[in-house]
Parts: C-alpha cells; sequence; structure tokens
C-alpha cells in the first residue's frame, strides 16, 4: 500500500540525501503552488446523525441556489480549478454532481459517508481522482459514533467501487473521539486493504465550550498521544520490513518537511487556497466555519478566484517554535478560540506537539531508509493536490 504520486506532481524531485541536498533540490512548496481547491457543498442535508455531528446543518439554504452557469463562470477565470463534492452527504445529490462534473472543467474529488458509493456509475467514479470515506475505524468504533450498520455498509460500497477497476485515491478519513484507539483504528483500516491512505481528526466536540465536560479526557489525550507513539514506531518498523511507505497521511506530509526542512503553511489551505462554495453562493474561508462572520470572505456572483480575500491563522500559533511544521492546525478553531472551554487549546497543540516530536525522533531511521535506497522519497510527495487531508490531526 504505497502513496501514489503522478508524474505531473508539481514538485517532481526525490528527497534523498542527508538533508542537505534534499533540501537543495526540493523546488516546490508542500502543497501544490498553482492550483486553487473549493468544497463545492451539495447539500446540508445527510441521511446519518453521528454523534459528533447530528445530520447535517440546520442552517438555510440547504440546497443550491446558484446556476451552472454562474459555477462556470467562476471557474473559467481560474486555469486549474480542483473541486471537491462535500455535504451534508454530497451522494444525496448525485444527479446534481454528475451535472457539474460533466459540465465543469476541472480535476474532481468526493468526500463521502460511503453509504451511496455502490450507486454512482463507473463512468462518474473514473472522473474523481479522490474519494474520502467517513468511516472511524473498527466496526465497533464505526457503529456507535455513526449509526449501527454503517461500517459494514460502507466499506462493502469501497469494495464494490474497487471492483469496478477505479484506480484513484482511497481514503479512510476517520474522526477520532475520546475513548477510540488511535493505534487500533489506523491499523484496521489499512489492513483491511481497501485503502490506499488514512487520515483522522480530532473531533471538535472533546474541546467545545460546555456545560458538560466529558470525564476522563485528560487520561484519554494521554493514551492517545502514547497510541501516536506506537503507530509511529509501527509506521517506520513496516518501512524496514518491507520497502513500502504506509499511507498514514499526517505522518507523510509533516515527514516531508522534515527531510525537505521546507515551512508549511496552514496546510489545509482553508483561506489562502481552499475556499468553500456554499449552496447560496457565498463562499467561505473553510468549509466547517461556514456559517462564522471571518469565514465569509465573497460569492460566486461578485468575486473571482484571485480576488478572494485570504484568511491567516493568529495567535498562538504564530509564535509557536513548531509553527513552520504545523502550519496553524485549524483556521476554524484558530479564529474560534472563544467557543473552546478553558484549557482546551493547549490540549490539541499538546497533541499536535507530541506528534512532530515522534517523527522528528523516527527521523534517522527514515532518513537511512531513503538514503540506502530502501524506500522512495517520492512516496513523501503526498497528495499530489490538496484533497481534503488537512495532515495535522
Amino acid at each position: 500500500m504505497s502513496s501514489r504520486v503522478s508524474a505531473a506532481q508539481a514538485v517532481s524531485v526525490r528527497l534523498t540525501g542527508n538533508g542537505e541536498g534534499v533540501q537543495k533540490r526540493l523546488s516546490g512548496p508542500l502543497r501544490r503552488p498553482q492550483s486553487m481547491q473549493y468544497f463545492v457543498i451539495l447539500t446540508k442535508e445527510c441521511n446519518l446523525f453521528c454523534a459528533y455531528c447530528g445530520g447535517g446543518s440546520d442552517t438555510p439554504p440547504k440546497e443550491i441556489q446558484y446556476s451552472l452557469e454562474e459555477l462556470q463562470s467562476f471557474l473559467s477565470k481560474d486555469p486549474d480549478p480542483i473541486l471537491e463534492f462535500y455535504g451534508g452527504e454530497p451522494l444525496l445529490r448525485m444527479a446534481v454532481m454528475k451535472k457539474i462534473v460533466n459540465g465543469t472543467r476541472g480535476r474532481f474529488a468526493l468526500q463521502t459517508n460511503g453509504t451511496f458509493l455502490d450507486r454512482v456509475e463507473p463512468r462518474l467514479l473514473r472522473k474523481l481522482q479522490t474519494i474520502l470515506v467517513s468511516i472511524d475505524g473498527t466496526e465497533s468504533v464505526t457503529d456507535r459514533e455513526r449509526g449501527k450498520g454503517v461500517y459494514q455498509r460502507a466499506m462493502r460500497n469501497v469494495a464494490a467501487v474497487r471492483e469496478t477497476g477505479y484506480r484513484g485515491d482511497v481514503v479512510a478519513r476517520m474522526t477520532v473521539v475520546q475513548g477510540s484507539d488511535i493505534f487500533e483504528s489506523v491499523t484496521h483500516l489499512l489492513g483491511a486493504g481497501l485503502f490506499d491512505h488514512v487520515h483522522w481528526q480530532l473531533s471538535f466536540s472533546m474541546f467545545w465550550r460546555s456545560d458538560v465536560t466529558e470525564p476522563g479526557l485528560q487520561e484519554w489525550l494521554s493514551r492517545y498521544n502514547a497510541g501516536v507513539s506506537s503507530l509511529v514506531a509501527w509506521w517506520v518498523d513496516e518501512m524496514e520490513r518491507t520497502g513500502v511507505v504506509p499511507g498514514i497521511v499526517p505522518f507523510i506530509g509533516i515527514t516531508r518537511s522534515l527531510l525537505s526542512g521546507t515551512k508549511a503553511g496552514l496546510r489545509c489551505g482553508s483561506g489562502d487556497d481552499f475556499y468553500a462554495i456554499m449552496p447560496d453562493g457565498r463562499i467561505s474561508a473553510c468549509p466547517v466555519s461556514v456559517d462564522f462572520d471571518f469565514s465569509v470572505v465573497g460569492s460566486l456572483r461578485t468575486h473571482t478566484p484571485e480576488s478572494l480575500p485570504k484568511v491567516k491563522v493568529g495567535e498562538p500559533c504564530t509564535s509557536c517554535d513548531i509553527f513552520g511544521i504545523c502550519g496553524g492546525r485549524c483556521l476554524f478553531v484558530n479564529q474560534s478560540q472563544g467557543l473552546l472551554r478553558d484549557g482546551a487549546y493547549a490540549e490539541i497543540c499538546g497533541t499536535v506537539k507530541h506528534l512532530v516530536s515522534e517523527l522528528q525522533r523516527a527521523l534517522p531511521r527514515v532518513r537511512a531508509l531513503v538514503d540506502g535506497g530502501r524506500i522512495r522519497g517520492d512516496d513523501f510527495l503526498y497528495p499530489e493536490f490538496n484533497n481534503g487531508c488537512e495532515i495535522i490531526p
């Protein structure tokens, strides 16, 4: 299960050598340099009622209000647009997605809960370069958070996609909640033989300000960090054993930075080269914070891709000693700190710092494998384009 990199990858060099050579030969930034990506929210409705989400958004409008011609006009001013279909559950509006794909120039990705993937015709599947499937680990964990039977349905449908001959990147996109075992969840999904990559995000619900805080969070965060340590050790062991880089997205992205010595911006690209097109045509810097004033930056009808304002993360991230590696983690959380309970921001940062430190500790072993030709440095040039994986959990 290796990381795939297209020949069209903007950074086409190998990451080789002892660090200095790596830096000299790395000719591009950590994300693709020229492409803009747009989350197209097809609907705010969802067929699931996940414990950490609750069945989509209640804010209107729930359905697309702009015309295909308006979308085409906006995108025509972008030389290389990337569209990622999002919701709610985007496959509830499969006909709309098909109309956009067939009528719009660009590259396409899909983020879905997987329950309707078996209904997507192979011709449409082949036009998607990445499919991200929301699944949270083992069957018991996924069904606990997403509903009974969801795991089996999603896995069965991913297998059906593979049987069509789909050759694009299939990503298991986990939401990690309190009580999850990160080592078990990631290795389980990688071992299923269906996913090229696994990515995860810590659930926001653990950190919001609330009258009720679930007990035991600090203890679980310690177990989560320990699980990350075990996962890093397993990841490098697998490289040494097989000569293949297991597709753990946060590890690949951060290790690329460590090998190259190149500083990262906000890795998800929100508010920089990554925006969300809301159903009413407004444009948000982030698909999660679409209803927040800081996030709404323009409209299909009033802006061009080039004129969209930039939104930057602020303190405490910009003064952090790993800011050049982390990039700020999450624009939404950074801009909405007042919604977090006391101490939550430091807890989140603690998990990121632990992850980075473990990968820094493993770096000499990884570099030795690259220098010795056991693994290819190109395996760390993932993703080819900003495919919806934020890199930093």
